[in-house]
């Protein structure tokens, strides 16, 4: 394995919540890539900042480097479901999918962002089985967009993911996030 590869170098990511968001992204866990750098979504391969940016969510050019500021500077956070670094998802345990839901629904509950935005649906129906004991039958017929569910005063949304892995459902996910930025700026 080369030390680029070695999981035992990558640290989870610190959460960058605070009360007064106006939208935090989730993603299901750091990457190893991310996770070394000590940024959210810092993997080459990922269309996220490049989306972030063509949205009308951030009103400037902005990069991994930049998503500690972007609470102060767009209302912007960060957090993810799991919070162990993986090369993909599917690396997780169910009991740590079981923790991470728990604590994220907590969290979201403390911080109150005015939108929860879950980046990928894999991640919304794990959270919405573990955390809020929704059917499965029920979440995998859910659209994209706004999720009927209240977390408090929080509105949950899901897109497709910006994973590199999700590369088809790219186009759309920006247009979801443009959807989003007009809905937030109230029309």
């Amino acid at each position: 394995m080369s030390p680029a590869s070695d999981p035992r170098e990558a640290r989870p990511l610190p959460k960058l919540l605070r009360p007064g968001l106006e939208l935090v992204f989730i993603g299901y866990n750091p990457g190893l890539e991310s996770a070394r750098a000590g940024h959210y979504y810092a993997f080459r391969g990922n269309v996220f900042w490049r989306q972030l940016n063509a949205s009308g969510l951030v009103a400037r050019a902005v990069s991994f480097e930049d998503d500690a500021g972007l609470a102060d500077e767009a209302g912007i956070g960060f957090t993810d479901l799991c919070e162990r670094p993986t090369a993909r998802a599917d690396e997780l345990t169910a009991a740590e999918l079981a923790a991470g839901a728990v604590r994220l629904h907590g969290e979201l509950l403390q911080y109150q962002p005015r939108v929860a935005l879950f980046s990928g649906r894999g991640i919304y129906q794990a959270f919405g089985r573990l955390a809020l004991g929704l059917s499965g039958r029920e979440l995998a017929a859910r659209p994209y967009g706004e999720q009927p569910e209240r977390l408090g005063e929080t509105v949950p949304w899901v897109i497709p993911s910006s994973s590199g892995l999700a590369s088809r459902w790219h186009a759309e996910r920006l247009e979801w996030l443009r959807r989003l930025a007009a809905e937030l700026r109230g029309g």
